[in-house]
């Protein structure tokens, strides 16, 4: 029975220690993300600027500013879709986070992964 409980805790470890990575990379991605999105909006009002026509539906509209654009909505949409990834990874581990709890003996004085990954989320 003791065995048993050890087994579940170490696999609800493991799982906490997933879900904490997926939250990190995916809080780098979406850092990552923004840092590309800003880096893109400066190129498209420096061509803007170049070439003094900043309507894109103007004929002479610089198809490098339309591309860069339409890469700048393509990333948007991907910081969407990635934070709401996020959010459902950090919901995840507070569930997780709370069944450690559960399965953690109560008598235990060391600091517990699932404490440490409440206080962090």
């Amino acid at each position: 029975m003791e065995q048993n409980k050890a087994s579940a805790l170490r696999r609800k470890q493991f799982e906490a220690n997933e879900k904490e990575t997926r939250v990190a990379l995916l809080g780098t991605i979406i850092r990552d993300f923004d840092s590309m999105i800003a880096q893109l909006e400066g190129q498209i009002a420096a061509e803007e600027d170049r070439t003094r026509i900043k309507d894109p539906g103007h004929p002479a509209y610089s198809t490098f500013a339309k591309a860069a654009a339409k890469r700048r909505q393509n990333l948007l949409i991907s910081v969407a879709h990635t934070r709401s990834m996020l959010d459902v990874a950090k919901r995840e581990l507070k569930e997780i986070a709370a069944e450690l709890l559960d399965l953690e003996p109560i008598h235990s004085n060391q600091p517990s992964l699932a404490t440490e990954a409440t206080c962090a989320a």
